[in-house]
């Protein structure tokens, strides 16, 4: 489904334990963009939370820094401390985010979809 133009952002976010530390860290100002930019790109492909090209071909640690202008180190740090923390899984070479019905209002979408009926 196309047209859905946002995700569901807390605004306690930042008093959640997990970006608390992530923010703590050296890079911690980018990692969290990181975070907000995966969770954007997955709300824009609207695919359950799996970050895919046509639902074909995964996004590489290369890809998402090219795609995110950001620095390869600091995707790869990103994507590494996101699985530790339980943000991301990587599952057969595709970053998928557990739960993310958390990030996106499932009732709206249900409401969209019979709009677009």
């Amino acid at each position: 489904m196309n047209g859905v133009q946002w995700i569901k952002i807390t605004t306690d976010i930042f008093d959640d334990e997990k970006i608390q530390l992530i923010e703590s860290m050296p890079e911690g100002d980018t990692l969290i963009v990181i975070w907000f930019k995966i969770l954007v790109l997955a709300g824009k492909q609207n695919n359950s939370g799996i970050l895919s090209l046509g639902n074909k071909v995964y996004y590489t640690e290369e890809m998402l820094s090219t795609v995110f202008r950001r620095k390869a180190t600091s995707v790869k740090l990103a994507l590494s401390m996101f699985e530790e923390f339980g943000m991301i899984e990587i599952i057969d070479g595709a970053i998928t985010i557990p739960k993310w019905e958390k990030h996106q209002n499932i009732d709206g979408l249900e409401k969209i979809r019979k709009q677009t009926r």
